[in-house]
């Protein structure tokens, strides 16, 4: 699994709309025979005690404390609990879209982690269910994070345990390689025409492509991309605002410009604040930028 394949992730992540429906708490002892049931929503589930199987259509997937696991709407599936054993398990149903896709189908993500400590999981399921039955006004905004912080520990756990690489649509490899070309030209001129030709697309449709997919457009990707390397630069004590700016291919006018739009500060009053440094950074920055400030403009 790779860096590209968590940015696509990320984009689309942020970007989606979540809406929990129920939740609660199970102990499933397997007497009775298992029935494949069908929900229109999709459901996260967490193993918190016992084992068994998770049967998804002709697939079987073994559970025990810690499992956590996200089932697509309109997947027929069952539990059942090894013999003698009782499974108990938190869920919650929720509705997930971005651009008319459901979760899964966009984004290709697997239906499991294992999760070694799953208390932090289980209390935000705790407060999901509890916030249902609330009538605070701040009930339903308190669902919304708790199901975020979910999704959040099942990434963290997702890339810590990346060692097989979820498996991505033929569009998404397509994008992987304008991604990966991004990331390693950021200090150079990156054209739409260019990235297009990568994937053997017409500049107009690769637009089109690219902002179905991402949901932004080719040069603001870029330019968020460069911003994000920025930062991390500027956290540097051995980078200066002049290299950081130069190291993502934009003149220090510009870039401090579209530093500041992108963070409410200036790089250096960045830099001072991340580092404690003195104040002698930011009237640089501000007579370098004026002297560049005619010098042209960053495609």
């Amino acid at each position: 699994m790779t860096i590209r394949y968590f940015n696509i992730l990320m984009n689309h992540l942020e970007k989606m709309q979540f809406e929990v429906a129920a939740a609660s708490f199970e102990e499933h002892a397997g007497a009775e025979e298992g029935r494949p049931e069908v929900y229109d929503c999709n459901r996260a589930l967490l193993v918190t005690g016992g084992s068994g199987l998770l049967h998804l259509g002709d697939r079987s997937f073994s559970m025990d404390a810690g499992t956590f696991s996200f089932l697509l709407a309109g997947s027929a599936h069952w539990i059942e609990p090894s013999p003698g054993q009782t499974l108990s398990y938190w869920w919650c149903h929720f509705r997930a879209s971005y651009a008319d896709r459901a979760l899964y189908q966009a984004i290709g993500l697997p239906e499991h982690v294992h999760i070694p400590d799953p208390s932090e999981a289980v209390a935000m399921f705790a407060r999901i269910r509890r916030c249902l039955f609330s009538q605070q006004p701040s009930a339903r905004l308190r669902i919304k994070t708790s199901f975020m912080e979910l999704v959040c520990i099942y990434i963290d756990h997702l890339i810590a345990g990346a060692g097989k690489r979820a498996s991505l649509s033929p569009e998404f490899e397509k994008l992987e390689i304008v991604l990966n070309y991004v990331d390693e030209h950021l200090a150079e001129t990156i054209t739409v025409e260019h990235l297009a030709g990568l994937i053997y697309l017409h500049p107009n449709y690769f637009i089109v492509f690219f902002k179905g997919l991402m949901g932004c457009s080719p040069i603001q990707y870029v330019n968020q991309r460069r911003l994000e390397v920025a930062r991390t630069l500027l956290a540097d004590p051995a980078c200066n605002v002049s290299d950081a700016a130069a190291r993502i291919g934009m003149k220090i006018y510009y870039f401090s410009r579209m530093f500041k739009a992108y963070t409410g500060l200036t790089p250096s009053r960045y830099k001072k604040l991340v580092l404690g440094l003195g104040a002698g950074g930011a009237k640089d920055e501000e007579n370098g930028a004026e002297s560049q400030k005619k010098g042209g403009t960053e495609a």
